[in-house]
């Protein structure tokens, strides 16, 4: 099928990348609760709140180095609130006309929604998940060095 027609594929395509950016948040926390005690069953709290929760570690790290990494976490936020509002709102399918989307929120109106819009999301997920430790792992073990060795 072809990716501008076939939107379920591209929200399933959207939800399987998303998982796997959430599991590189939770790898994230790993890293830096070596340096860092982690809350009480932090493994298991919102991806957002673990997102912030690495966003003030980087801030206590207080290494220049880590800029990267937290801007990443921001683009990550940005993504899997995006991701949110698809998941969480409502598609539905008229006769003759393209795919729309609502959402259970009154502060969202209906929009149309293109299955190329979902496939450019999950790949921009994708792109995410695939760099945010890659490009950022040797930094943030210089900068957790002396933390960890403490």
């Amino acid at each position: 099928m072809d990716r501008d027609e076939d939107l379920i594929r591209g929200v399933g395509y959207m939800v399987i990348q998303a998982s796997h950016l959430e599991r590189e948040i939770e790898e994230l926390c790993r890293w830096l609760g070596l340096a860092f005690p982690r809350p009480e069953h932090h493994e298991a709290i919102r991806v957002s709140d673990k997102i912030k929760w690495c966003k003030q570690k980087i801030k206590d790290a207080n290494d220049h180095a880590l800029e990267s990494l937290d801007k990443a976490l921001d683009k990550t936020m940005n993504l899997l609130e995006k991701r949110n509002k698809l998941v969480h709102g409502q598609i539905y399918f008229a006769s003759n006309a393209p795919e729309k989307i609502i959402s259970t929120k009154k502060s969202v109106h209906e929009r149309e929604l293109l299955a190329s819009e979902v496939y450019d999301l999950a790949e921009n997920i994708y792109e995410l998940h695939q760099s945010l430790l890659g490009e950022n792992a040797f930094k943030l073990v210089e900068a957790l060095k002396d933390k960890i060795n403490a």
